[in-house]
């Protein structure tokens, strides 16, 4: 087996730095012969898997974890219903799920609710056409809505990271 080395990225280039005022301290400007450690024969790049010329499109899903002012659901709810929607939309339930802190004033009564939270974020890496990504993540946004009891929750549509479009979402009102 060969030997393996890691790569460290370095910017070579000139550096300074500032005092607290911005005025210049010092700086370091490299000027020795850039030199290679190791026999050229042992570097190995990484290579990409996959790659895509053209940017995806992707979602970003806003929930807080209150149920008004009382904290009650948690970050194991919002995957348990990731997982299984999108099991059934595309058969890979692949997500990213972040923990948030964040203030939402309810549309009801206009009280502001300080609450834990989270941000699911979802890559569109099955090639769903861009109206059926769209459609799939209002429909998981429904979802999250209605089993976590939520006024609303936001469901952000991103092509290439840039926003696209905003929506509201809200909980499936059952008839009777």
């Amino acid at each position: 087996m060969p030997r393996q080395y890691i790569t460290v990225p370095a910017d070579t280039r000139r550096f300074s730095w500032r005092g607290n005022r911005g005025a210049s301290v010092g700086f370091f400007n490299p000027n020795g012969k850039m030199t290679f450690v190791g026999r050229n024969v042992d570097y190995f790049e990484n290579p990409p898997a996959w790659s895509s010329r053209s940017p995806i499109y992707a979602a970003r899903i806003f929930v807080g974890f209150n149920v008004g002012p009382r904290p009650r659901w948690s970050m194991t709810d919002v995957v348990r219903i990731v997982k299984r929607i999108r099991r059934a939309q595309v058969g890979s339930p692949d997500a990213t799920f972040l923990y948030q802190r964040g203030l939402y004033t309810s549309k009801r009564d206009e009280s502001v609710v300080d609450e834990k939270g989270a941000q699911i974020i979802i890559l569109n890496l099955s090639g769903a056409p861009p109206r059926l990504f769209r459609q799939q993540m209002i429909d998981l946004g429904e979802e999250i809505a209605t089993k976590l009891r939520q006024e609303e929750v936001i469901v952000e549509i991103q092509k290439g990271g840039i926003s696209k479009e905003t929506i509201g979402v809200t909980p499936v009102r059952r008839a009777g």
